[in-house]
């Protein structure tokens, strides 16, 4: 489903129109110094377009222009000025026995021209960079440039901010923002990383970042399709970003990252793997981005509506790594996979190199996809013991529903399922040759109604009790089922009920193991049989020569009954002597029982 949402459409006209090296609001001040030297030494600054101030500094009539590779120190003093364009500079505003202030009423450019560097920091307990006004403030523009607030200083924007702009025509800025050790930054407007540049926030060490929303990697759909890249990382304990609507890959690659007890808050809708046709005339052919949002290492993502991956076309991926936790419509709320949006629990499978890691934490009331190639997947290592599909990834949690046309792949670690499912797309397990997965099935739909095909190196487990009801079960060779059996003997009830076929698949040398536990409390196992399996459309092989029982009671074995998968017994346990007459009774009964 192709979805357009107004504001990338809208966001193309708030663009302001920046000068290679300079903003004219009537004086400008150009800094002169080559070396380092404080703000209010009056002899660096050149003025142009107008007289000097009285003070000789640049005041609320004029814009500043550092652009010679300078470096310009403002502390502990306030300063108001029109606006600041930075090619080839740095400026520093830092706490001397109190914090410095710089309010700017104009537009910022930061690395305005290509080729340029230019840097900011803002330290300091009372530090201050306030832009008013309605112009925006680029962060990289078409050049080089980082904006560091550290230390409990604080940066406030009422306008459009943009961290990594580049621009239409290909020039391709590079901003980077870091907030770290306390430092604020409060945008009350658009927030844009990697517009059509490549943009990196980093927010770290107690860092703050509050913005109305958050778009990541750009619009690119304009008849340049310049295409953005993008990071934001939210690190660290106490390290947050609290945001509105979030968009992540609409033309271009973007990223988000949540690790080290780090949060993000969205307040509402979020996208990752985001695409917007735009508002071009005529239309171009879409180009479609790549959205990435990885949460690990106890790191929290939060949203109070609802969180859609790979839904409008681009593609979208959740990887939930080492106790991440996404926390959805305040636990109850839907994930939603499309077409082109996956879910990994533990590592991605896809990267190059990868091994897998401890799971994460889906907090949501359903995963669902309506459109098939949507899929979770299951890579996680047993670190912290079977890992349970639950709102707490334990035992005691809440189910979380698997509905829609959503795949499920269980590739590594071991997997519990405790709730009904709807799910359509099927489900494997298994498959790959150095790592086992193990499919844990505590209720009778948990796997849905798909078909389900268990791999070399892949075990469904059935729960004590539980009748699994699956449409068609496959098993290939190497592949495994685990059951426990019925001490008392005799059980006719199966583990798995299939309403279609069993069919035996792949490498027929390599046996299909069938795991049995519970036996401990059988006394005599040569008087019963126990069914494991039953289908209505039949059992595809001639006979069971392909199984083999794996027990610590020697003797089981598999055979065939009708359409029903059996395990026997074809030793005799020697009785205690006081049940010898009972045994021997029972024996008879069962040879007069297997002639019928």
């Amino acid at each position: 489903m192709k979805t357009n949402h107004l504001p990338y459409g809208c966001l193309l006209g708030l663009l302001v129109s920046l000068a290679a090296t300079s903003l004219s609001w009537g004086q400008t001040a150009t800094w002169n110094g080559t070396g380092t030297a404080s703000w209010l030494d009056t002899t660096k600054w050149t003025w142009t377009g107008g007289s000097a101030p009285s003070s000789g500094l640049p005041d609320t009539a004029t814009s500043v222009v550092i652009g010679n590779g300078g470096t310009v120190q403002l502390q502990g003093s306030s300063q108001s000025i029109v606006g600041l364009t930075m090619n080839n500079g740095r400026l520093e505003i830092t706490r001397d026995t109190v914090g410095a202030v710089l309010t700017l009423s104009g537009a910022v450019a930061l690395g305005s021209s290509t080729g340029s560097v230019s840097e900011v920091l803002l330290d300091g307990l009372g530090t201050e960079f306030i832009k008013t006004g309605s112009n925006q403030m680029h962060i990289g523009a078409s050049g080089t440039a980082t904006f560091t607030v550290s230390n409990q200083a604080k940066l406030t924007a009422s306008a459009g901010f943009h961290v990594g702009l580049g621009n239409s025509t290909g020039s391709t800025g590079k901003g980077t923002l870091n907030i770290t050790t306390g430092g604020q930054v409060i945008v009350n407007s658009t927030f844009m990383v990697g517009h059509r540049g490549n943009g990196t926030v980093n927010v770290t060490d107690g860092g703050y970042l509050k913005t109305t929303n958050g778009y990541l990697s750009g619009y690119g759909q304009d008849g340049n399709r310049v295409k953005g890249t993008s990071l934001v990382k939210v690190s660290g304990e106490n390290s947050k970003w609290d945001v509105g609507s979030i968009y992540v890959g609409n033309a271009g690659t973007g990223t988000i990252l949540v690790e080290d007890l780090g949060q993000v808050i969205s307040t509402n809708v979020v996208y990752i793997g985001y695409w917007n046709g735009g508002g071009t005339a005529p239309a171009p052919a879409p180009i479609y981005g790549t959205g990435t949002l990885t949460v690990q290492s106890s790191g929290l993502f939060q949203t109070s509506s609802s969180l859609n991956i790979g839904t409008s076309g681009s593609t979208g991926t959740l990887n939930l790594t080492s106790n991440g936790r996404v926390h959805v419509g305040s636990g109850a709320g839907t994930i939603t996979l499309g077409e082109k949006g996956s879910l990994n629990i533990g590592a991605d499978v896809l990267l190059p190199e990868a091994v897998p890691a401890a799971p994460g934490i889906i907090s949501a009331g359903t995963v669902t996809s309506a459109e098939t190639g949507s899929v979770i997947r299951l890579f996680h290592s047993d670190q912290t013991g079977a890992y349970h599909l639950t709102k707490t990834g334990l035992a005691a949690g809440a189910h979380v529903t698997l509905a829609g046309a959503l795949k499920l792949q269980a590739l590594s670690g071991v997997t519990t399922l405790i709730g009904a499912n709807t799910f359509t797309g099927g489900t494997e397990i298994g498959g790959d040759a150095a790592l086992t997965a193990r499919m844990v099935i505590k209720h009778a739909s948990a796997l849905g109604t798909g078909a389900v095909v268990v791999k070399a190196n892949g075990v469904l487990e059935i729960a004590p009790t539980i009748t699994s009801t699956l449409d068609t079960l496959t098993l290939e060779g190497g592949s495994g089922l685990a059951v426990t059996l019925d001490a008392a003997g005799g059980d006719t009830t199966p583990a798995i009920q299939l309403s279609q076929s069993l069919s035996l698949a792949g490498d027929s040398e390599e046996k299909i193991k069938i795991y049995v536990s519970g036996t401990e409390a059988i006394t005599n196992p040569a008087l019963y049989d126990w069914t494991l399996l039953t289908a209505s459309g039949g059992i595809e092989a001639e006979d069971a020569s392909r199984f083999e029982v794996v027990s610590d009671l020697a003797g089981l074995y598999v055979f065939l009954r009708d359409d029903s998968l059996v395990v026997g017994m074809n030793s005799i346990v020697i009785p205690e002597p006081d049940r010898l007459g009972l045994c021997l009774v029972g024996i008879g009964g069962l040879a007069m029982r297997r002639r019928r």
